[in-house]
């Protein structure tokens, strides 16, 4: 996926300098976009604690103590959904295909998720008594994978420039 991200930013770039700007040259552009798909597919975590879950999405970890947890649940489009009692959801989009999961009869890692979460929510007597460590809460991915992006794509630009 990345590299397929800085093959068309690459060639976007070079044909803004080539032809100007036009809609032939947003195009190319359009790999850009699946940094977040990137991010959320090698990224996403859900790291419960003491004091409640650590959610990595792509571009930011969120923590919802457990007293805010109303229900984890995922869909028909293979989101997961996590309702908090102030109304807010947190969602994490995309992380599998269930059409093919079912076709192949696999046991996807979100659908555990949900339930290892579940089971965590009703059953205070199964969380865990420690909090969990900084590196194992997660980290968003998405700002470091656009970055490596940006870069590559200026190496190669200078690299066939000069």
């Amino acid at each position: 996926m990345t590299v397929f991200m800085i093959a068309g930013v690459t060639f976007g770039a070079h044909l803004l300098v080539t032809e100007g700007f036009g809609r032939k040259a947003l195009l190319p552009l359009g790999p850009l976009t699946l940094a977040d798909a990137a991010a959320v597919q090698l990224n996403w975590r859900v790291t419960a604690d003491s004091s409640g879950l650590w959610l990595a999405g792509a571009w930011k970890v969120r923590h919802v103590p457990w007293e805010q947890v109303r229900a984890v649940r995922y869909t028909a489009e293979g989101s997961v959904e996590t309702a908090m009692s102030d109304g807010g959801t947190w969602r994490l989009r995309g992380v599998g295909l269930p059409k093919a999961e079912r076709r192949l009869n696999l046991y996807p890692s979100y659908v555990r998720m949900v339930q290892e979460v579940t089971a965590l929510h009703t059953h205070p007597e199964l969380r865990p008594v420690w909090p969990a460590a900084r590196p194992d809460r997660g980290r968003p991915l998405g700002p470091v994978l656009l970055l490596l992006t940006v870069l590559a794509v200026l190496a190669v630009r200078a690299w066939f420039l000069g």
